[in-house]
């Protein structure tokens, strides 16, 4: 079973012990870059993905200027979900599709003012773009990103 949690110091280990191909290295950030530049930070929100308990997937809810720069204007209630990784061995079982369907609940329960979820996707990433579209994100505009031109995705909450 696929379950949404904020990260604690005993996920590190198993999130920070895994890579990626170079091919989605390109397009995210893994675990092991980001954790240790989290303590400092209070807009970034670390979660991990678990199977059956197990951590095997992680990404970030950010808020403030980490949200703001996917947005043509500030929105406080919103939050941009960055930076998800999903441990190479357990890729293609519908971690990723079960996990970004979590959000919305996860979201609604820890942030509840917030009313839409913004992401980013290269827009050479489709493979992500089908996930975050399967999911239920749909685009808005684009952005020039760190690699190229990315399609701005968003997904509304609807209020508890």
């Amino acid at each position: 079973m696929i379950e949404l949690t904020v990260t604690i110091p005993d996920h590190h280990p198993a999130l920070t012990a895994w890579t990626l191909p170079p091919e989605q290295l390109e397009f995210t950030s893994l675990p092991s870059q980001l954790l240790p530049k989290l303590a400092r930070q209070t807009e970034r929100f670390p979660v991990t993905v678990l199977d059956e308990g197990r951590p095997i997937g992680f990404f970030l809810l950010a808020a403030g200027e980490h949200r703001d720069k996917y947005l043509p204007e500030p929105d406080p209630a919103a939050l941009a979900l960055t930076s998800l990784s999903i441990d190479p061995a357990c890729q293609g079982r519908g971690i990723g599709l079960a996990a970004m369907q979590g959000v919305p609940g996860f979201v609604q329960r820890h942030f509840p003012d917030t009313r839409r979820i913004v992401l980013a996707v290269n827009q050479r990433n489709h493979t992500a773009l089908r996930l975050y579209a399967r999911a239920g994100f749909v685009i808005s505009h684009t952005r020039e990103g760190p690699v190229g031109p990315q399609w701005v995705m968003e997904l509304p909450l609807t209020p508890a």
